[in-house]
């Protein structure tokens, strides 16, 4: 994602629907580079000569109509083939949105969009983020480690199967240890032979090879907030969502 700015002159006095329908299609234009494709051109403000911070300029009355725009782009090779994904299936795929600006309609309410907040969508093999602030969408960025960097993280650490590995994290898994976790232990099949000696493992081993990972991945988020508007943002509120949540 990125912010986008786009300014043209008004031919009628007014701001019209069709003035920021063109506008917004320069900004485009310029942010989209060579092999990529739009996925969302939302704009975060707008302008009337030179005053920032209009929400509706429609009707309005100016000489110079500015807006800023949040464009989020994609590798146009991959959006056309998580299409041909579905297509394959025997469905249409009518549109293609960023996951994190679907996380943030979905579980932010309109207060916290207003006030500020950034949705950090953990996923299985991704990890993504949205910022929101006044009420718009204004940054997007995402790294590619999530839940089943967990899962192999567990099954290499304790020898286990993967799909062991996966019900482990699910039933014991924790970023936080009591006193009792390091003498409370568990039966774990060893993965390859099924005759093998099961191995006999503490909550608290869980519990590390977990907190390792999830340090890692929020540290990689903390990062990426600093560099993003919501670094600015004073009482802004950080809403975890997804399946490794």
């Amino acid at each position: 994602g990125q912010l986008v700015e786009a300014a043209a002159d008004i031919r009628g006095g007014a701001v019209s629907a069709e003035d920021v329908t063109r506008v917004t299609s320069t900004g485009m234009r310029h942010a989209t580079g060579e092999g990529r494709t739009v996925l969302h051109a939302l704009p975060v403000g707008y302008a009337l000569d030179g005053v920032k911070g209009i929400r509706d300029p429609r009707g309005m009355v100016a000489r110079q109509f500015g807006v800023d725009m949040q464009v989020v782009t994609v590798d146009a090779t991959v959006a056309r083939n998580l299409m041909l994904v579905v297509e394959r299936c025997h469905l249409n795929v009518e549109a293609m949105a960023a996951s994190p600006y679907v996380a943030g309609l979905s579980v932010l309410t309109d207060d916290e969009a207003d006030l500020g907040a950034a949705v950090v969508e953990m996923g299985a093999g991704s990890t993504t983020i949205a910022t929101y602030s006044g009420g718009r969408f204004v940054h997007a960025s995402g790294f590619a480690l999530g839940g089943q960097h967990v899962t192999m993280d567990l099954a290499r650490g304790v020898g286990a199967c993967i799909a062991d590995a996966e019900r482990i994290k699910t039933l014991y898994g924790t970023v936080l240890t009591g006193g009792s976790d390091a003498r409370e232990l568990m039966s774990v099949p060893t993965a390859g032979e099924e005759h093998d000696t099961p191995q006999i493992v503490s909550r608290a081993t869980i519990a590390n090879i977990v907190r390792h990972r999830a340090e890692e991945i929020f540290e990689m988020v903390r990062d990426r907030l600093a560099d993003s508007p919501f670094a600015a943002e004073p009482r802004a509120r950080v809403v975890l969502s997804g399946g490794a949540s």
